[in-house]
C-alpha cells in the first residue's frame, strides 16, 4: 500500500471509530477520543462526562468495545483507556452533542445556541463560535452563526488553540449540523506580548591613568635620596690634549659657534647655537603650544552655546567677525568617508564641501 493510501485509510478509520463511539456512548457523554500507536499496540483514550458508564460493571462495556474494534477495524492490539472531563462546558464535542440533543427535543435553535454560548463563556472561555446549518425554520436550508469573544479562523493557531466539536440533530424536516469552536481560558494568543523591564546598567567609572599611578606611588615605601657620588679626578678620563687633574674651562670644549652646558645630573645637554650673538648674553627660547585651546559647550533654553578663546558664552550659530578670532592653518581629516577641515576663524570641524558665509 502506498504511503498516501495508508494515510487516507487511517483517517477513514479514525472518523468511523469516532462515529461509532458517539452512538454507543451517547448516554455516557462522549467527549472525544485520542489514538496513540506504540510498539506494544494501539492505545485509545476515550474522554467522557461519565467514565463509569463507559467502563461498565466489572469492565464489561470496555471489553465489548475492545472486541468490536478488533473485529471491525484494522488495529494492532487495541487497548482502551477512559478519562473523565474536568469542565464539561469547555469541551467542544460534548457541548455540540448537547445542542443537537436539545434541537431533537424541540428547542428553538436560537434559544439552544444562546444558552449554550452563555454557559461556555461563563466558564471562562476566551471565545466561542456556534454554527448551525440545515432546515432551521422553513423548507430551505440556511446557516446561522453566533460568535462571542476571540476566535482564530485560519493559519496554524486555528489548528492548535481552537478546539472543535461537531454533532448532528435529526429532525422531521431534515438533519441539522451543529459545529462549536472554543478557545480555552489558559490559551496563549498569538498576538499577545508582554514588555520585559530591563534594569539600567550601572555606570562604569574609569579612573584616570595619573590617579592610578599616584596610588601606586603612594603605596611604595618612601626612600631618602642619596646625593650622587662625584667621581674623583683619577677615575675620570681626561680628553685628549688636556692633562690629568686640570680643570675644564667653559671655553675649552666646543667650537666658537656652539656651547655645551651641564645639568644637575652632570650630563651634557644638547649644544646651543651661539652664532651671531655676542658672548655672555642669554639666548631666547620659544616654547611651542602643547595643546589646542579647549572649547566648552552647553545647552540653554534649547540653544547650543559655546565659549572659546577670549569670547564669553554665545550661541554657536553666531558668525564670528574676522577680527574676533585668530587665524589658524587648515587641518584636514576624514571621518566616515566625509572629508572635514577647520581653518582660519572656523575653529570647529566641518565638511570641506560646505560653502562658508562671510560676515
Amino acid at each position: 500500500m502506498a504511503v498516501e493510501r495508508k494515510f487516507v485509510h487511517q483517517g477513514l478509520n479514525r472518523a468511523r471509530m469516532s462515529e461509532y463511539f458517539s452512538k454507543q456512548l451517547e448516554r455516557a457523554g462522549y467527549a472525544g477520543m485520542q489514538i496513540n500507536r506504540t510498539p506494544m499496540g494501539t492505545q485509545i483514550t476515550i474522554f467522557a462526562e461519565k467514565p463509569g458508564m463507559v467502563i461498565g460493571k466489572g469492565g464489561k462495556s470496555v471489553r465489548n468495545l475492545t472486541s468490536d474494534l478488533n473485529a471491525s477495524y484494522d488495529l494492532d492490539n487495541p487497548q482502551i483507556d477512559v478519562q473523565g472531563v474536568g469542565v464539561p462546558e469547555l469541551n467542544a464535542q460534548l457541548m455540540a452533542s448537547r445542542i443537537a440533543s436539545a434541537l431533537e427535543r424541540g428547542w428553538y435553535f436560537r434559544k439552544a445556541a444562546h444558552s449554550t454560548l452563555r454557559r461556555i463563556m461563563g466558564s471562562g472561555a476566551l471565545g466561542c463560535r456556534i454554527v448551525l446549518s440545515g432546515k432551521l425554520t422553513g423548507p430551505r436550508s440556511r446557516i446561522e452563526k453566533i460568535v462571542e469573544g476571540y476566535i482564530v479562523h485560519a493559519g496554524k493557531p486555528a489548528e492548535e488553540i481552537v478546539h472543535t466539536g461537531f454533532a448532528t440533530a435529526v429532525r422531521k424536516l431534515g438533519t441539522i449540523g451543529c459545529k462549536i469552536q472554543i478557545v480555552l481560558p489558559d490559551t496563549t494568543l498569538p498576538d499577545v506580548f508582554n514588555l520585559v523591564e530591563v534594569a539600567a546598567p550601572e555606570p562604569v567609572i574609569e579612573e584616570p591613568e595619573h590617579a592610578a599611578g599616584s596610588t601606586d606611588e603612594m603605596s611604595k615605601p618612601v626612600t631618602t635620596a642619596e646625593p650622587p657620588i662625584k667621581p674623583t679626578d683619577a677615575e675620570v678620563e681626561a680628553p685628549s690634549g688636556i692633562p690629568a687633574g686640570a680643570t675644564e674651562t667653559p671655553g675649552a670644549v666646543g667650537t666658537e659657534d656652539s656651547t655645551e652646558t651641564k645639568d644637575s645630573t652632570g650630563t651634557l645637554s644638547a649644544p646651543v647655537e651661539m652664532k651671531g650673538l655676542p658672548a655672555g648674553e642669554p639666548t631666547e627660547t620659544k616654547t611651542l603650544p602643547t595643546a589646542e585651546k579647549k572649547v566648552e559647550t552647553r545647552q540653554v533654553g534649547g540653544f547650543w552655546e559655546h565659549k572659546h578663546d577670549s569670547l564669553d558664552w554665545h550661541v554657536m550659530a553666531v558668525v564670528h567677525k574676522p577680527g574676533e578670532l585668530g587665524e589658524q592653518e587648515e587641518e584636514v581629516r576624514v571621518v566616515g568617508g566625509v572629508t572635514e577641515h577647520k581653518h582660519g576663524r572656523f575653529s570647529y570641524w566641518h565638511p570641506r564641501s560646505r560653502v562658508h558665509k562671510e560676515a
